[in-house]
């Protein structure tokens, strides 16, 4: 349907909502997650180590990563309803030795200095109610050598036809505000610099806003 919506504040839910949340996503964005996937794989080769997906949701995304790599992933997810479907999902796709769901705000990362080699974080950067607070804390898990990509999109793979079609769901989801946060470079560069990042690029185009992290 032409003016169908997903939710993009899911607080609060219940079960039953989140339930329903997932079905959406794999329903609509799984061409944008499989395309999102195979562009990391292919620009930062075979992945392994200790990974964090900030902001989960229901684990599709988290899923699919751990196909194509070898990362033992954190799947990190602040709404407890949601928490628990990525749960159900990571049990379903036989993942439970591969990822961890944790229950945690990205504002408060629930892990050490210098824990994770790969940081991703994809679709929440939005929400975030102090975006330079947790820049600072994903830089602050992020090991020496290892490397944070932050943002959201659809990947370079994306079909175009698809792509109109995701990108028109998405915004009417996000609304202005949200919209507005993934066409907004310069913003996002403002907000490394005042979380004093140096090791930063940021990576634009008509599909994708990321902020490409090294320490």
């Amino acid at each position: 349907m032409d003016d169908e919506q997903i939710p993009a504040d899911y607080s609060e839910m219940d079960i039953i909502a989140a339930k329903q949340f997932d079905k959406k996503v794999k329903e609509n964005f799984m061409p944008a997650i499989i395309s999102t996937v195979k562009q990391i794989v292919e620009d930062y080769g075979d992945l392994e180590g200790v990974g964090v997906d900030v902001g989960c949701g229901t684990a599709v995304f988290a899923i699919e990563l751990c196909r194509h790599s070898k990362l033992k992933l954190y799947a990190l997810e602040k709404e407890k309803a949601i928490s628990e479907i990525a749960r159900i999902n990571i049990e379903k796709e036989q993942m439970t030795n591969r990822i961890t769901p944790v229950l945690g705000d990205a504002h408060n990362l629930p892990f050490e200095n210098e824990f994770a080699d790969f940081i991703i974080s994809r679709g929440s950067y939005h929400c975030w109610d102090d975006k330079v607070h947790v820049f600072k804390e994903i830089y602050r898990v992020l090991k020496k050598g290892g490397i944070a990509f932050v943002g959201g999109g659809f990947g370079r793979y994306i079909t175009y036809e698809e792509l109109k079609r995701v990108k028109s769901l998405r915004d009417r989801s996000l609304g202005e505000k949200g919209v507005k946060a993934y066409g907004s470079p310069d913003k996002l560069r403002e907000i490394l610099d005042h979380a004093n990042i140096t090791d930063y690029r940021i990576i634009f185009s008509e599909t994708d806003l990321w902020a490409e992290m090294k320490k």
